[in-house]
Protein backbone atom coordinates (compact mmCIF):
# COMPACT_ATOMS: atom_id res chain seq x y z
CA UNK A 1 0.00 0.00 0.00
CA UNK A 2 1.50 3.53 -0.86
CA UNK A 3 1.66 5.93 1.38
CA UNK A 4 1.86 4.46 4.59
CA UNK A 5 3.45 6.06 7.21
CA UNK A 6 6.90 4.99 8.18
CA UNK A 7 6.03 5.59 11.69
CA UNK A 8 3.49 2.52 12.32
CA UNK A 9 4.64 0.49 15.50
CA UNK A 10 3.69 -2.69 15.18
CA UNK A 11 2.36 -3.85 18.70
CA UNK A 12 3.78 -7.48 18.82
CA UNK A 13 4.58 -10.37 16.15
CA UNK A 14 2.20 -10.59 13.41
CA UNK A 15 -0.94 -12.95 13.40
CA UNK A 16 -0.64 -15.39 10.32
CA UNK A 17 -4.08 -16.92 9.42
CA UNK A 18 -3.93 -19.25 6.48
CA UNK A 19 -5.35 -21.83 3.92
CA UNK A 20 -4.46 -23.88 1.34
CA UNK A 21 -6.11 -20.25 -1.26
CA UNK A 22 -4.62 -17.35 0.88
CA UNK A 23 -2.43 -16.24 3.82
CA UNK A 24 -2.33 -12.90 5.26
CA UNK A 25 -0.67 -11.52 8.57
CA UNK A 26 -2.19 -9.18 10.92
CA UNK A 27 -1.00 -6.98 13.35
CA UNK A 28 -2.38 -4.07 15.47
CA UNK A 29 -0.15 -0.83 14.78
CA UNK A 30 -0.09 2.38 16.07
CA UNK A 31 0.53 5.65 13.73
CA UNK A 32 -0.25 9.25 14.17
CA UNK A 33 -3.93 8.90 13.76
CA UNK A 34 -4.29 6.22 16.15
CA UNK A 35 -4.59 2.70 16.42
CA UNK A 36 -4.49 0.62 12.92
CA UNK A 37 -4.96 -2.71 12.12
CA UNK A 38 -3.10 -3.80 9.24
CA UNK A 39 -3.84 -6.50 7.13
CA UNK A 40 -0.90 -7.75 5.26
CA UNK A 41 -0.82 -10.45 2.11
CA UNK A 42 2.67 -11.49 1.23
CA UNK A 43 2.11 -13.11 -1.88
CA UNK A 44 -0.24 -10.61 -3.46
CA UNK A 45 2.21 -8.09 -2.43
CA UNK A 46 -0.42 -5.86 -0.86
CA UNK A 47 -1.32 -4.26 2.34
CA UNK A 48 -4.36 -2.52 4.18
CA UNK A 49 -4.47 -0.21 7.19
CA UNK A 50 -7.91 -0.46 8.55
CA UNK A 51 -9.41 2.32 11.86
CA UNK A 52 -11.72 0.93 13.93
CA UNK A 53 -14.92 2.59 12.21
CA UNK A 54 -13.85 0.58 9.30
CA UNK A 55 -13.48 -2.37 10.86
CA UNK A 56 -17.10 -1.97 12.63
CA UNK A 57 -18.42 -1.20 9.42
CA UNK A 58 -17.12 -4.67 8.29
CA UNK A 59 -19.13 -6.33 11.09
CA UNK A 60 -22.08 -4.84 9.51
CA UNK A 61 -21.76 -7.10 6.09
CA UNK A 62 -23.17 -10.26 5.21
CA UNK A 63 -21.37 -13.51 3.63
CA UNK A 64 -22.76 -12.74 0.43
CA UNK A 65 -20.70 -9.55 -0.10
CA UNK A 66 -17.66 -11.20 0.77
CA UNK A 67 -18.85 -13.80 -2.01
CA UNK A 68 -19.51 -11.14 -4.86
CA UNK A 69 -15.99 -9.57 -4.15
CA UNK A 70 -14.41 -13.21 -4.77
CA UNK A 71 -16.57 -13.87 -8.04
CA UNK A 72 -14.73 -10.86 -9.84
Amino acid sequence: MTGVPSADVPSAEPLVIANEFAEVLIEKVQTRNGVRLRIRAPHAGREILLCPLELEALTRQDHDLFSRLLAD
